[in-house]
């Protein structure tokens, strides 16, 4: 099924979230207004609460909460990474598995960065897939990856089925590009690339 508007991206946000992270998709998305010949790529920003609050100071009011969201409306699920001491653990749980697998089931891309793959293997969508995460918790995140079915990648940025995952931060904006090439093709993501003054893959 395509989805009804193919250049909506959903931002999951969780409490504890990575702030660059986050910032990373809304900044490269807002860039495809930058000018007339590309499509416009918007971001709905979603979360469980009425204010979510990011690891190192960003709050965000989220247009949409969870048990709201009509995924049949987004081309790409974006789920930044987060912090378990700060509240990050919310993302574990049932209504957002069935987001990222009606999501992805429906021909959509998922985009995760750092630990914000986690979720998207406890939806059971990575067994038999390459993958990657964050590697440099108190938790092993890699040997998780491997006990949910995932083959671990020894690369930073991992692309999939249309599942997208990377090592951490550093990565947000290659990321966001790759989400960008596979829901509104890879000549818009080496615009984008041209006008953000990053070099092209």
């Amino acid at each position: 099924m395509t989805p009804e508007y193919p250049a909506n991206v959903l931002l999951l946000l969780a409490e504890g979230f990575e702030d660059l992270e986050a910032v990373a998709f809304l900044d490269v998305c807002g860039w495809t207004e930058y000018r007339d010949d590309m499509p416009i790529v918007t971001v709905t920003t979603a979360g469980f609460h009425e204010e979510v609050h990011g690891r190192f100071g960003l709050s965000i009011k989220p247009d949409v909460l969870m048990g709201r969201i009509n995924a049949k409306n987004y081309a790409a699920l974006a789920v930044p990474g987060g912090f378990r001491s700060h509240g990050y653990d919310e993302i574990y749980d049932k209504e957002v598995y069935d987001l990222i697998r009606t999501i992805h089931g429906q021909g959509g891309t998922i985009a995760t960065m750092c630990v914000g793959i986690l979720p998207v293997a406890e939806a059971g969508l990575l067994k038999g897939k390459h993958a990657t995460c964050y590697p440099h918790s108190r938790h092993d995140n890699l040997a998780m990856l491997k006990k949910l079915g995932a083959t671990v990648a020894d690369e930073s940025v991992v692309v999939d089925d249309r599942i997208i995952s990377s090592a951490g931060p550093g990565l947000a904006i290659e990321v966001a590009l790759l989400m960008i090439d596979t829901i509104v093709g890879s000549e818009v993501g080496d615009k984008l690339r041209h006008y953000m003054c990053i070099k092209s893959k």
